[in-house]
């Protein structure tokens, strides 16, 4: 398969990032800990990833049998646009979202990135694959990022209330 190598990393990526999901769990300050938002992040940062690990290695394995990348592209890409469709459901009004107009946003941003997604499925590019993977990369990524940020901003606000 052209770039193996990219897919593999991608597909180790993922596991990492799973496993970054107990640092978030670690850093969440005990009053938060609970909170449906750090559940979601939690439970979305492990399970988005080791689905980028599945599409990531699986596509190495899909290909090993089918042996040819064009087709294995196409497989790969119409897996990833169905495991991307399955994040419509994180989506869905309750209170890890305490912002609609964030969780409108969310819908939006799933529904073009599904789209974009199954585009691969007509084009069956390797190329296009390895974009597909880094955009899988990105949902659990992005929420780490974003506990890490609040968790380290709640920090900083709470240290500057205790010395004034």
């Amino acid at each position: 398969m052209p770039g193996e190598f990219f897919f593999m990393a991608l597909g180790g990526l993922g596991v990492s990032l799973a496993g970054f999901a107990g640092l978030i769990a670690a850093l969440t300050p005990k009053k938060a800990a609970a909170s449906p938002v750090t559940k979601w992040r939690i439970t979305h940062i492990v399970v988005w990833s080791l689905q980028l690990t599945f599409i990531g290695l699986g596509v190495v394995a899909l290909y090993a049998i089918i042996e040819d990348a064009t087709t294995t592209a196409r497989v790969a890409s119409g897996m990833a646009a169905l495991i991307h469709v399955s994040r419509f459901r994180a989506n869905r009004p309750g209170p890890a979202w305490p912002r609609e107009n964030e969780r409108r946003a969310a819908q939006w941003f799933t529904a073009v990135i599904t789209l974009a997604l199954a585009g691969n499925i007509l084009v069956g590019s390797v190329g296009y694959l390895h974009a597909i993977m880094i955009v899988l990369l990105l949902g659990p990524a992005s929420i780490f990022a974003t506990g890490v940020r609040e968790i380290f901003d709640d920090a900083f606000r709470e240290a500057r209330e205790e010395r004034t």
